[in-house]
């Protein structure tokens, strides 16, 4: 057994369910199970969101050990249960690891949403939570149209790699503003009910599932990492959106 190569393949397993938005807890059992399944004398995985350390000691003895690094990444849990099958298959049949790593090119290649598919995901999304909150149905679809414009903002943003903080407080401040205006227009009847419903698509909800998943598994590290990213991105929702309404009283004389 080429035990570099093994480790090498289970740090590729792990960056890849990791970058995906999979659990810490998924991803440190992968690494066993993959080093059980073929055989290593002893090897550990320590992982928290934006960094991997792998180490393996081969059969001399000699310890071995690989870390990387991670960017900013989202979650894509069609690829999450694709590389989990793919584990699977691994643990089952050990198959060389040069197959493996066409495996893990294949599931990366597949594709992702298109840009239109999302949009009109923030579209929907912003109309059923506004109906969900209480909003009525010209609520929800003033909601519909606005959830659309502030998709197509955070994929302006995302093109020139702006800043996630930057960028939420931008979503959030558009979010606000285009409601604010709308309901001055007469578009709308409750004005809370079309903000948090628009909102709805800048909150971070698998994360913070994440967050209480990985405390649970005794993750705490990681857990409270996800949380700070949680608390981060939920402080940019409230001052964009603070502003805006700030400025709405102001300017346009609209209070919600």
């Amino acid at each position: 057994m080429d035990c570099n190569e093994l480790l090498n393949t289970a740090t590729d397993v792990a960056y890849a369910l990791l970058e995906s938005g999979a659990e810490i807890y998924r991803v440190e059992e992968t690494v066993m199970r993959i080093y059980a399944a073929y055989g290593a004398r002893e090897g550990h995985i320590f992982a928290i969101p934006t960094l991997l350390i792998l180490s393996l000691q081969d059969e001399d003895g000699k310890n071995l050990t690989t870390i990387r690094r991670l960017g900013n990444h989202g979650s894509d849990l069609a690829r999450v249960n694709a590389y989990n099958e793919l584990c699977r298959t691994v643990c089952r049949e050990r198959p060389p690891f040069s197959q493996i790593h066409q495996e893990l090119a294949r599931i990366g290649r597949l594709p992702h949403y298109t840009p239109l598919q999302q949009i009109a995901a923030g579209g929907v999304v912003a109309f059923g939570f506004t109906f969900l909150f209480g909003g009525s149905a010209i609520d929800a679809l003033c909601a519909l149209a606005w959830g659309v414009l502030v998709k197509l903002i955070l994929f302006l943003l995302e093109k020139y790699h702006a800043n996630s903080f930057f960028t939420t407080i931008v979503a959030s401040f558009a979010a606000a503003a285009l409601a604010l205006t709308g309901f001055w227009l007469g578009l709308g009847e409750n004005l809370d009910k079309i903000i948090i419903g628009v909102l709805m698509n800048l909150v971070p909800g698998v994360v913070l599932t994440n967050v209480m998943r990985d405390m649970i598994a005794g993750d705490l590290v990681a857990g409270l990492t996800k949380l700070a990213q949680a608390l981060i991105t939920a402080t940019g929702i409230a001052l964009g959106t603070g502003v805006a309404i700030s400025l709405g009283r102001v300017i346009l004389g609209v209070v919600g």
